[in-house]
């Protein structure tokens, strides 16, 4: 199997071939190093300049996948990466704020990684009265260039409905609730 399909067997959620079987990460350092990658995302997510996310892909690749949450369906290549990361037209987004969590790093070859993570977005969109937030999963995959670690895959993963509206009802529970009932159960309350 070509580095090429095996990336794209990755990008669907293939099993992963044995020549790409998982290698030891060093006392850490690739996760370290892909962690650092991820705040340098932040950061150009943050500052609002959606087409610098750009250079943080491996130009040398001829096909990037990206899946972000809100869209359909995948961009494949190049021109469908440019256009959604530098749009032309009419500006959707007034502001949004994105924060990676809970990495887990996984090296998969020598200059191949795979991470998944959360990523919270808080934005405001320009037709919205009110911004709103998310809490979302995120896979992507690296490769080590001389530059560092770099994108090739990357998919973001909304939760289904029914977990979603299930976290949203614990985090409306009342702050003090928890005492209540423990108060209850050991017959206090």
């Amino acid at each position: 199997m070509q580095r090429r399909d095996a990336l794209k067997a990755l990008a669907v959620g293939a099993v992963v071939p044995a020549a790409l079987a998982a290698a030891p990460d060093p006392a850490g350092m690739v996760t370290a190093e892909i962690e650092a990658l991820l705040r340098r995302t932040e950061v150009i997510w943050n500052s609002q300049d959606t087409a610098a996310l750009r250079d943080l892909w491996d130009r040398d690749d001829p096909e990037p996948f990206y899946l972000a949450g809100e869209q359909e369906n995948w961009f494949v290549g190049w021109e469908d990466l440019n256009r959604y990361l530098a749009p032309t037209g009419r500006k959707v987004t007034e502001a949004i704020r994105v924060k990676f969590y809970d990495i887990k790093v996984r090296l998969l070859a020598p200059d191949l990684a795979f991470a998944a993570y959360w990523m919270r977005t808080d934005m405001k969109v320009v037709f919205s009265p009110k911004p709103f937030g998310s809490d979302n999963r995120v896979s992507a995959n690296f490769r080590r260039t001389p530059d560092g670690w770099k994108y090739l895959c990357y998919m973001e993963g909304f939760q289904a409905p029914t977990i979603y509206l299930q976290k949203l009802f614990e985090k409306d529970v009342s702050p003090d609730y928890k005492d209540f009932q423990e108060g209850l159960r050991k017959g206090t309350g």
